[in-house]
């Protein structure tokens, strides 16, 4: 089995996410960014479109990086490997000198010139594509001849070249955790492969003209490369025509124009008719910014995401079709009052999630916008995003051609495709992966089960789940020493996932799960745990590489790693009714109770962190899953921050609490299991989420302190008349229960709110309820398998 022992290397501890520098930590209560919603959205019932504001907190939170200091390192990793290497501002200066003659010999050379012209003669946005695509295309075209110094020479195939391709107006869809989502990148990088597929006739010898036409076809998110996002402002002031002769010497960016100000931009909007806010702007955690010197120019406001307008052109000279939000985003024809127009950093954003989500273990994604003749890159992985400083691509044309040749030469791994799981385009079946224990472990993923849980989002730990088989492993389980022989599955799971480096791995407290387990002589614990059957840590990904090349400060804060975890298959709680999930839900609280008093501490419960398996007899026993957020005594706590916040409990939705000041106790999770069991009585009939009028949705869509406030109003008095769903009667008469008793410790000591002993807060606020109530029978309240 892989090395435990490596798992959990620290790091001198930096502020996290939403913190200045200060005191450690008591708590960290609210996951970062998309991180907090995305990888619940079939068990939470939260829409796509519902993740969008929480992509907004992802993408405001950037950090600034000189543009060349990103060109020599994407020049670095096109380099020829066989011949001494220069060093990166050598080989970017040779780099911009040799592409001096196609940008100012030939008719290649006029004709580029001649777009780009075009271009700066654009009066709305949609004219900007045709020709930034034909002068890109054309660049690429002149640069596949160039013998650029250091670099390893152009010799690829026709069909795996890349290309511009105008996209807009067609929609790419893809699908997360069975919802669906539509999205709109005007510009798409590809392949020619992938370029031919969306024409009507894909075998005929494709032309690089129709690059700029729109496509015939829908393009797939798995044969997008990168998207290029265009902004058009309305009286464009200042431009001039490209220069006569270009020189290697960098174009002086006025300083405003350096990098797009997101959130400055955005200060002073309204917010759109039907918006939702964005998750953790109100007063609380706004002043809370990060500090860091690459994140200079940001606003300490975070304001709406959309602008209302009040006619059909789009704010500076945007068409009016750029007003609509993609088609996932819409709401009905008769809420919708306004059209939205979602700023392109953040549609930037939503196309950068997609592309992680269209392939398992992405590391990263690199995407552009383009605003009027300025191109900004986006560098985004799971740790954070990374906007590069513009280059103006028509004053400085020299340095787009040089970007433009570092991502032709850039082998597909480069992109930030995983070389273990995906080493080329299209390539699936098995992985096999050494182990130094065992030896070389087989995998065959289903990529398309039904069952699988895939992640929409940029930020956090992105977790896939999906079924995998596996000789060796298969081969492994029985002999595993904390082996269940109760779970009669043969079936196997693979957890992909990036926890932050600095935090103790899953792997590591799952160790000292079974050692608990081992001593459990009452049945809490055992057999009421996931069984690991093996894990692996990818340690040439660490997201600190990057910052560190970069030479960004603060590299290593928020780091991230891939790991990789194989279980054996459990089942959603949520598949339960009834008697069997209350069931299964004691157990579950039971085992976590015994886990907290030997310092193991959950601190994620939600209902997707809750399982189950049958056993060959016929009963369901409760399983306590996803570890990685857990804590234990003396580890590392990482800078992540735990908990969903619909199930956190009333004190962790505070200004304090966020602000990291309000210790995690148990009463927070035992408040988060009486939540749970309320959010399924009312939402999930016979194990599937209710369609239509199910209640709570808008716990989903607001921040922390707006959420603190239907939980309150619901818990005092806005649960009068909720209808459970059919199969949850009874469990709603108990949660009901449950909530009045845990509603008093709120009233009563409102003005002092004091915390409670934890085996107080165990026996008044469940185990009296589930024994006074008599909903159970011995035999359904007994742990023991």
């Amino acid at each position: 089995m892989a090395n435990a022992s490596t798992a959990g290397a620290t790091a001198p501890k930096t502020p996290p996410h939403g913190v200045d520098s200060g005191p450690e930590l008591k708590s960290t209560p609210l996951a970062v960014g998309s991180a907090a919603v995305s990888e619940h959205i079939s068990t939470v019932g939260v829409n796509v479109s519902n993740v969008r504001p929480w992509i907004g907190r992802d993408v405001e939170d950037y950090r600034e990086c000189p543009v060349d200091k990103m060109l020599q390192e994407l020049l670095y990793r096109c380099v020829d490997r066989s011949k001494p290497h220069p060093d990166k501002p050598t080989l970017l200066a040779d780099c911009l000198k040799a592409v001096l003659p196609i940008c100012n010999k030939g008719k290649d050379a006029q004709a580029i010139k001649q777009h780009l012209g075009d271009l700066l003669n654009s009066t709305v946005e949609d004219q900007m594509y045709k020709p930034f695509i034909q002068a890109s295309n054309l660049a690429l075209d002149g640069l596949s001849k160039l013998n650029a110094p250091g670099l390893v020479c152009f010799k690829a195939h026709d069909d795996d070249k890349i290309l511009f391709h105008q996209n807009d107006p067609k929609n790419i869809t893809q699908k997360h955790q069975g919802e669906k989502s539509t999205r709109r990148p005007d510009v798409v990088i590809v392949s020619y492969t992938s370029a031919k597929k969306v024409r009507k006739q894909s075998r005929r010898t494709y032309k690089d003209e129709e690059a700029s036409e729109k496509p015939t076809k829908q393009f797939q998110w798995t044969d997008v490369r990168s998207t290029v996002e265009f902004k058009h402002k309305k009286g464009w002031s200042g431009v001039s025509t490209p220069p006569a002769t270009y020189a290697a010497k960098a174009y002086d960016v006025p300083e405003a124009m350096k990098y797009m100000k997101y959130r400055r931009e955005m200060n002073g909007t309204a917010e759109a008719t039907g918006s939702t806010p964005l998750p953790g702007s109100s007063a609380a955690t706004s002043s809370q910014q990060t500090s860091d010197a690459h994140a200079g120019g940001r606003s300490k406001q975070s304001r709406g995401l959309n602008k209302k307008r009040g006619s059909s052109q789009a704010p500076d000279g945007h068409s009016s079709k750029k007003l609509k939000a993609d088609d996932d985003e819409k709401e009905p024809s008769k809420s919708r009052k306004e059209p939205q127009r979602i700023h392109p950093v953040l549609q930037n954003g939503l196309y950068a999630a997609e592309l992680f989500a269209a392939h398992v273990v992405r590391q990263s994604v690199m995407t552009y916008v383009v605003d009027n003749d300025m191109i900004y890159l986006w560098y985004f992985d799971r740790q954070d995003a990374i906007q590069c400083s513009g280059i103006n691509f028509v004053q400085d044309l020299p340095r787009f051609m040089v970007l433009l040749l570092a991502i032709q030469r850039m082998p597909y791994a480069e992109w930030g495709y995983n070389r273990v799981f995906e080493p080329e385009p299209g390539s699936s079946g098995e992985v096999r992966i050494p182990d130094e224990d065992i030896g070389e472990i087989d995998l065959t993923f289903d990529l398309k089960s039904d069952k699988r849980t895939t992640h929409f989002g940029l930020r956090g730990r992105a977790t896939t789940v999906f079924p995998v088989k596996s000789k060796a492993l298969s081969a492994l389980v029985p002999k595993l020493p904390h082996h269940n022989p109760h779970n009669p599955t043969n079936e196997l799971v693979a957890k992909i996932y990036w926890p932050e480096e600095e935090r103790e791995s899953e792997a590591e407290i799952l160790q000292k799960v079974y050692e608990i387990a081992k001593k459990d002589e009452e049945g809490k614990v055992k057999h009421h745990v996931p069984e690991m059957v093996w894990f692996h840590k990818f340690e040439d990904t660490s997201t600190a590489n990057i910052r560190k090349t970069l030479g960004l400060k603060n590299a290593e804060r928020g780091r991230r790693i891939l790991y990789i975890i194989v279980f054996r298959k459990l089942d959603p709680i949520t598949d339960l009714s009834e008697d069997e999930f209350l069931s299964a839900w004691w157990q579950v609280i039971l085992c976590h109770y015994a886990l907290w008093g030997n310092q193991v501490h959950h601190r994620d419960v939600s209902p997707s962190n809750l399982m189950v398996y049958k056993t060959s007899d016929g009963r369901y026993i409760g399983v306590l899953n996803d570890f990685d957020l857990s804590s234990t005594r003396g580890s590392p706590s990482g800078q992540e921050r735990t908990g969903t916040v619909p199930f956190m409990a009333l004190d962790l939705l505070t200004k304090k609490a966020v602000e990291g000041k309000v210790k995690h106790l148990y009463q927070h999770d035992a408040e988060s299991f009486i939540w749970v069991l309320t959010w399924v009585s009312l939402r999930y009939h016979e194990g599937h989420l209710l369609r239509k009028g199910r209640p709570l949705d808008e716990w989903l869509k607001v921040d922390f302190n707006t959420c603190s406030e239907k939980k309150h109003h619901f818990l005092y008095s806005g649960r009068d008349d909720i209808e459970p769903s059919p199969s949850h009667g009874r469990n709603w008469d108990f949660a009901r229960l449950c909530l009045n008793v845990m509603g008093s410790h709120y009233a009563v000591l409102a003005s002092q709110r004091l915390p409670l002993e934890d085996h107080i807060v165990f026996e008044t606020w469940l185990e009296n309820q589930i024994h006074d109530s008599k909903r159970l029978s011995q035999e359904l309240l007994d742990v023991h398998v």
